[in-house]
């Protein structure tokens, strides 16, 4: 009807910006994790990568591969966003009384895999140029795409799609359910539809940025690792699965392998969480 449509139309503006708010803010935080984590130069920490690549190649080089989430953060933030509250909504009909964590989880888990249908090509894009330096064999966006496409076709332009899913789905299901959690926990009385105060809104953003990445950082370095192989490697299905890539990270450096980037990724989602909740609820 006409009120569900106005509805999800104005979920869906809600997240539109809230991505618009994640890519500005957050890109040059997203190079440095991934740099980090692609395991293809040595670096002492977070720091000594932000100044090797400044040294290096300039301050431009924190924001190589925006183009890509520019153009799709938005529309992913408006697709995962309304998908997570119309889940919910089929899930609960109860709309008077707050939902059970276990179905703001479920929710948040469909939303996070289905915007992979648009997640999995952007960071395909943004990982392959974040890593890139020296010899440019990328001149851009479309034309790593391009490339990619003429090589590999469609499953090309998807790979890492499983390492995805596996990141995407906990993922979100965690940073929608723990988000409920806190505003829970700092508004206690609060009663749904009732409208929570901006700092409650930014704490709760804080805190999900936070957990969330700590839970699954090390899928996010498989996934990492998958889409920044070189194309010989690439076409490889077994070098490119999930189970190989684990190994060949275990193999580095132990569990500790798998969080490499850690500090940078919490530090980003805390600080872009902090907005883009407040961005979202003032929006919807």
């Amino acid at each position: 009807d006409s009120e569900a449509l106005r509805r999800y139309a104005v979920e869906s503006i809600g997240g539109f910006l809230g991505g618009s708010v994640s890519v500005v803010v957050g890109h040059p935080f997203d190079t440095i994790k991934v740099r980090q984590q692609a395991g293809q130069e040595a670096y002492a920490g977070a720091v000594d990568c932000v100044r090797t690549t400044l040294r290096t190649e300039g301050p431009r080089a924190l924001f190589k591969g925006m183009l890509s989430p520019l153009l799709t953060n938005s529309a992913m933030g408006a697709l995962t966003f309304s998908t997570w509250q119309e889940a919910q909504r089929l899930l609960h009909v109860d709309e008077a009384v707050h939902a059970p964590l276990g179905k703001v989880f479920a929710a948040g888990a469909i939303a996070g895999v289905v915007q992979c249908v648009l997640a999995t090509p952007m960071e395909l894009v943004r990982t392959k140029l974040q890593v890139q330096h020296g010899h440019r064999r990328y001149q851009g966006n479309f034309d790593l795409l391009r490339q990619v496409f003429h090589t590999e076709g469609l499953a090309g332009v998807y790979r890492g799609n499983v390492s995805m899913v596996l990141r995407e789905g906990p993922a979100y299901g965690i940073y929608f359910s723990v988000y409920a959690a806190t505003k829970s926990a700092l508004c206690p009385g609060l009663r749904p539809g009732d409208a929570e105060p901006m700092w409650v809104e930014a704490a709760g953003g804080a805190v999900t940025g936070a957990v969330t990445w700590a839970a699954v950082m090390p899928m996010d370095v498989v996934s990492t690792r998958i889409q920044s192989l070189p194309e010989a490697d690439a076409r490889d299905p077994l070098k490119r699965s999930v189970r190989h890539v684990a190994q060949a990270v275990w193999r580095e450096g132990g569990a500790r392998a798998f969080y490499k980037g850690l500090p940078t990724a919490i530090l980003r989602g805390v600080v872009l969480n902090a907005l883009v909740f407040p961005v979202y609820e003032t929006t919807v």
